[in-house]
């Protein structure tokens, strides 16, 4: 067989967990919804990580309970092969999807930032190759690249805020905590973003060796996430007001402007952008090997390859289809849903409590920690 799995350490589960998570929660975050009465995304993206925490957690301890070894074990054993099929094919389709997001939102930078003379689809296929390239390479080179790259861009990051000192202003934040609802709203609405980045972890628990090292890498990724969503967030609400901010794609990218206009540091700001676009990537080939591992167990294939290319094909088709065919067609269609995203991890919640309420205290020790 040629899952690719391989064995991976506390470390790299951690690094990889922290990497997807921050990525998709900075990156992907709309600012013109997130910023519309105020900022107060260091409290609402924290604790949306927080959110999803939970429902990991929960389907963790459903895991303990079955006896199950991944992710599709876990969905067949908790809610029957029929419907746990269809589980298998919606966690697929959120790997899919966030992948395409983070690879859509770096092509537009990207292209429009730096390589705007370039054809849209050269900037595409520069990415999506790598990308695909990483995913069929495996869960060992994916992690170890989040470990490696991990602590230099973390590193990096923050340095920048250290950079940006001069230009904080604590007013700016207000009006704080502004619409309470909202944010009660967004904390629930952006779990969504890192749900992903748990299932993988669910997804790949053989490669880790043992579902205590799953809850570990979760608790310590999510912990190393918080921590940044809140710095960077915080930072970004003290150097811009929420008007300014509500204007911005990825405000992270322009942080740094403020301050190094006029100086010969400046154009420093595009370098950052691409140690960001590798973050974003590395987590895009984390979520495309998590969903051509499901469907290649779900379809009983012996070789991983196959999938994440049909995969990687798809993605690469729908980041020509929105930026050519049907303009922003797809890209439409992910804001219109981006405030309700949260409703998929229902199914999942209702799966893990059937879980353990059918194995009740007949639990089964998860056989890598016997």
């Amino acid at each position: 067989m040629r899952l690719n799995e391989g064995k991976i350490g506390l470390q790299e589960s951690a690094c990889i967990a922290a990497v997807a998570i921050t990525a998709c929660s900075v990156f992907l975050l709309d600012s013109e919804k997130a910023y519309s009465h105020g900022d107060a995304t260091f409290i609402s993206l924290p604790a949306s990580i927080a959110v999803s925490l939970a429902l990991f957690m929960l389907m963790w301890y459903a895991m303990r309970r079955t006896g199950a070894r991944n992710l599709n074990e876990l969905f067949d054993m908790c809610a029957g092969k029929a419907i746990g099929a269809v589980l298998s094919i919606v966690a697929a389709l959120i790997f899919i999807l966030y992948a395409y997001r983070l690879m859509a939102r770096f092509c537009i930078l990207i292209h429009g930032r730096v390589f705007a003379a370039a054809e849209y689809e050269s900037v595409a296929l520069w990415i999506a190759v790598p990308v695909a390239y990483a995913a069929i390479k495996g869960l060992e080179c994916i992690s170890r690249l989040a470990k490696i790259f991990g602590v230099m861009i973390g590193a990096l990051v923050l340095i920048s805020l250290i950079i940006m000192l001069p230009a904080y202003d604590i007013s700016r934040l207000a009006p704080f905590p502004g619409d309470l609802g909202k944010l009660g709203m967004d904390t629930v609405s952006r779990s969504a973003d890192s749900v992903a980045a748990f299932l993988g972890l669910i997804c790949v628990s053989g490669a880790l060796q043992g579902a205590r090292n799953v809850k570990k890498g979760a608790l310590i990724g999510s912990g190393i996430a918080v921590v940044f969503v809140f710095m960077i967030q915080f930072a970004l609400g003290a150097t811009f007001t929420y008007t300014d901010l509500s204007q911005m794609a990825m405000p992270i990218y322009l942080m740094k402007m403020v301050v190094m206009r006029e100086s010969y540091l400046f154009r420093l700001d595009q370098m950052n952008l691409f140690f960001y676009m590798i973050a974003a990537l590395i987590a895009a080939a984390y979520y495309i090997y998590c969903a051509a591992l499901i469907i290649t167990r779900r379809t009983s294939g012996q070789d991983i390859r196959p999938a994440v290319v049909g995969v990687s094909a798809l993605i690469l088709a729908a980041l020509r289809v929105n930026h050519r065919f049907e303009a922003g067609i797809i890209q439409r269609s992910i804001d219109f849903l981006y405030d309700y995203a949260f409703v998929a991890g229902v199914p999942f919640i209702l799966a893990a409590i059937a879980g353990l309420i059918r194995f009740g205290g007949k639990g089964r020790a998860y056989e890598a920690d016997k």
